[in-house]
């Protein structure tokens, strides 16, 4: 087996049922604010959209996936031959970076901190992490985990994970004939981390040869079916956009400082992550420690006043 360059720690966090046995709680008090995802299921994520589906589970989706495709298609504003279908937006950045980069390469990372995925990928491939003459550069827009929006980096190849566009409605989508790729999710405002969806924008070319790449039934048609009800149905976040600005106004008024952010989070400066966390999670209410801060996902204003009353305190 091929020697791998170096260890870099999972970003995985424990389960609900976990944090409740550690901390002594019923499961049902615990609230996660360290993952980004929607506080609830959307009206989309209905059975009726799994029954036709499940009639045919006992067989493989030949062909493909044409008719997500198109509807991605129509979503981005692009062709179906642009579209590269993976298990979430982690499986497309493994496979775009074992795709453009082999051992002895480098890829670059734009901003730091940033989504830990990116060098456990370069980690995967064999390759090194580094800014001298690149293989590839990967930029997360908005940014995990400050939810900045920055510049786009002019290096090309150039790969964009746009987890939290629909947030920011900002887009590179333009410049995917100019050595770009894009990378989305239907984990964040589509409501469906669990049903691990993602999908890359790339030229025809480019969609093509990572196709060539990606095995030939990534996604469940489980999956694939609630996607389509997703896109038929695109979630509207403005109670998440405001209900993050009044979190983050609470948050000034407590004596914190949070970064402005274009995303569903706030990333919280402290002293101590690590120390706000457990006292966090002693109280059943989990948050993301990262470099110099916390992340806080944005959910229900009944959740998140929970977690400001516990910081109050």
């Amino acid at each position: 087996m091929r020697p791998l360059t170096g260890t870099i720690e999972s970003y995985d966090a424990p389960s609900t049922e976990e944090i409740a046995r550690r901390v002594g709680l019923p499961v049902e008090e615990i609230v996660r604010f360290d993952g980004n995802t929607s506080p609830q299921a959307l009206p989309s994520t209905r059975a009726e959209a799994l029954t036709e589906e499940l009639g045919r589970i006992h067989t493989y989706p030949h062909g493909g996936y044409p008719q997500l495709e198109r509807a991605i298609a129509d979503y981005a504003g692009v062709a179906p031959e642009n579209v590269v279908l993976g298990a979430g937006a982690d499986d497309l950045i493994l496979l775009l970076t074992r795709s453009f980069a082999v051992p002895g390469d480098r890829v670059a990372i734009a901003n730091d901190p940033t989504y830990p995925m990116f060098p456990i990928s370069v980690w995967v491939a064999g390759a090194a992490i580094g800014d001298d003459d690149p293989v590839l550069t990967i930029c997360c827009r908005p940014n995990n985990p400050t939810g900045e929006l920055g510049e786009l980096p002019p290096a090309r190849p150039l790969v964009v994970d746009e987890a939290y566009f629909e947030y920011s409605r900002s887009t590179a989508v333009d410049l995917i004939e100019d050595g770009v790729v894009v990378i989305r999710t239907f984990s964040k405002a589509f409501g469906l981390a669990g049903a691990r969806i993602g999908y890359a924008l790339a030229s025809r070319d480019v969609a093509a040869e990572l196709n060539k790449r990606q095995h030939p039934a990534p996604l469940s048609t489980l999956s694939a079916a609630l996607a389509l009800a997703g896109l038929a149905a695109p979630p509207d976040v403005t109670p998440i956009i405001e209900e993050r600005e009044r979190v983050a106004e609470r948050l000034r008024e407590l004596g914190f400082e949070p970064l402005p952010s274009h995303a569903n989070f706030l990333y919280v400066p402290v002293d101590d992550p690590q120390d706000h966390y457990e006292r966090l999670l002693a109280q059943g209410l989990a948050v993301r420690p990262v470099r110099a801060g916390i992340r806080i996902t944005i959910r229900t204003q009944q959740d998140d006043e929970r977690l400001l009353h516990a910081l109050q305190s």
